[in-house]
């Protein structure tokens, strides 16, 4: 039985904005609920026509899709938030391609999801291709470069390994000039030399100027190419998009799952996911299990009051999680029990433990895979 839902008042509040962004009349503005099988609303696309009262476009709740009945737009709910420039919350964004998936009949990409994907795009070539497009809002795309902003925060936090890392310079642009610019840190999600899309974050100093992005799959490939790929044909796509390094890892042995890519580049190489928060884990199980329910799948979330939360979530189902008090109890044998826990209880995820040991290596040296537990039990070392 398919448990997967939509938050429909999310969507609302979404359409809302935008409505209230592209429209001046009262009328226009306004969303209803003719039916409870969808939203009725003017199309921002085309504006209905003349008349204010003319309300064409609608969402359909049972596929999650936006459909114009006077222009014939036609987008899954994600996409028609990107086109007109409404944010769509990270965990919202897989929540809502699940839905599709669960309830689009097709043939899902998911089956077979690392076979089939035969549209990944040559890194080489978005390289060239976004840094020379007018239009594109990254730029200066090149791998990490000694003494940049970017090298020195990866280094300040004891990573060395810079082979899914590139750096850039992320625009904005109005009437063709540049309003906005700032250097970008861009993880690429990638198989050898294809990705299938990539994370930026900037590295403002000030916290309220610092943004995180995803750019999916057909982002990029829509702007690379004339021919659009298929909008049901993306979902999988968009998907993996926000699981780092999903395509690099080897489902054969213990895959380890953290909350953020900057930890996942600690553990063995080949056998880790980065997610975007301890939010994301139900996707990425629902994303993996779709594939094979056999997979061995290891958790490993931050030391703070959401990720012990998750791990208890997570162990209480049969999943392996990570002791984190277990391997501060360990570290703290033969020393002063007050001033180790003062250290330790500062560690918060595994890039802080790498810091506070100045080793990249720390999860090697301390052999963190022996401290994940899917016992019951074990939830007092969580």
């Amino acid at each position: 039985m398919n448990d997967t839902k939509l938050d429909i008042n999310y969507i609302e509040s979404k359409i809302q904005n935008i409505l209230d962004r592209e429209f001046k009349n009262d009328s226009q503005r306004r969303v209803i609920k003719p039916f409870n099988d969808r939203l009725n609303f003017c199309c921002p696309s085309c504006g209905d026509g003349k008349s204010p009262y003319n309300k064409r476009g609608n969402f359909y709740v049972k596929t999650g899709t936006v459909k114009c009945f006077n222009c014939d737009y036609f987008s899954n709910f994600n996409k028609f938030c990107d086109t007109f420039n409404e944010e769509i919350d990270l965990d919202k964004r897989i929540e809502i391609y699940n839905y599709i998936d669960a309830n689009t009949t097709y043939i899902k990409a998911d089956d077979h999801f690392i076979e089939s994907l035969d549209k990944l795009i040559d890194i080489e070539d978005w390289v060239n291709f976004y840094n020379t497009n007018k239009e594109s809002n990254l730029i200066d795309i090149k791998p990490i470069q000694k003494g940049s902003q970017v090298h020195n925060y990866l280094t300040k936090r004891y990573i060395f390994d810079f082979t899914n890392i590139y750096q850039g310079i992320y625009r904005k642009k109005k009437n063709g000039k540049t309003y906005y610019s700032t250097n970008v840190l861009i993880s690429l999600n990638r198989t050898q030399d294809k990705i299938v899309g990539f994370q930026l974050r900037n590295l403002e100093s000030e916290k309220n100027k610092r943004f995180y992005k995803i750019v999916e799959f057909d982002e990029i490939y829509n702007f690379m190419n004339s021919e659009k790929i298929d909008e049901i044909e993306a979902i999988s796509y968009n998907k993996l998009s926000h699981f780092y390094s999903i395509l690099s890892t080897n489902f054969d042995d213990d895959v380890i799952i953290f909350e953020g890519f900057l930890d996942s580049l600690f553990a063995p190489l080949g056998s880790s996911i980065g997610l975007i928060g301890a939010n994301s884990t139900n996707d990425i199980l629902k994303f993996l299990l779709n594939a094979d329910e056999n997979l061995k799948l290891k958790f490993f979330f931050d030391n703070d009051k959401k990720g012990r939360k998750k791990a208890i979530e997570l162990i209480e189902k049969g999943y392996s999680v990570f002791l984190w008090k277990k391997l501060f109890e360990d570290l703290s044998k033969g020393k002063d029990k007050q001033a180790a826990n003062a250290i330790y209880n500062k560690i918060s995820d595994l890039n802080e433990l790498v810091k506070l040991s100045k080793n990249p290596n720390i999860y090697k040296k301390l052999k963190l895979n022996n401290y994940f537990s899917k016992d019951e039990f074990d939830k007092y070392y969580i």
